[in-house]
């Protein structure tokens, strides 16, 4: 899932009237999964760790709407991997809940293998950055 969060009430209309534009720069396959929001997030800011609005933010959810990793500005090869790492034991747990009968499987999710792996993302080092990263990690 894609935000495009506006806060500002300006950008946000800019934002809405120019949307079909908007469209057109995010893969198809991934247009049902791109909102655009004007809404105020100044209260759930602290609680999530967002604060900068001036870099996107990445949230690794699991099927409780728990929080279990986070990040934003441009992540080191560790984070990305942490993140990876993180995924799968959440896809792990999905597995095991379904075949325990604790879960019913909902329609097939395509995975799109076409997305980059961490170390494609983050083909070279970056240097540190000026934005204090969110470093999060899984909990069992």
């Amino acid at each position: 899932m894609q935000i495009n969060l506006q806060e500002n009430l300006l950008k946000s209309f800019l934002v809405k009237l120019f949307s079909n534009g908007l469209r057109s720069t995010v893969p198809p396959e991934l247009q049902d999964t791109y909102l655009v929001s004007g809404q105020n997030m100044e209260y759930l800011r602290d609680p999530l760790g967002m604060t900068n609005s001036k870099v996107g933010y990445v949230y690794l959810i699991d099927e409780n709407l728990r929080v279990r990793w986070g990040g934003c500005a441009d992540a080191t090869l560790a984070e990305a991997q942490s993140l990876e790492s993180c995924t799968g034991v959440l896809l792990k747990r999905l597995e095991d809940a379904i075949a325990n009968g604790r879960m019913q499987p909902e329609e097939p999710v395509e995975l799109h293998s076409d997305l980059p792996v961490a170390e494609e993302v983050l083909s070279a080092p970056t240097s540190e950055s000026e934005v204090t990263q969110q470093k999060g990690g899984m909990t069992p």
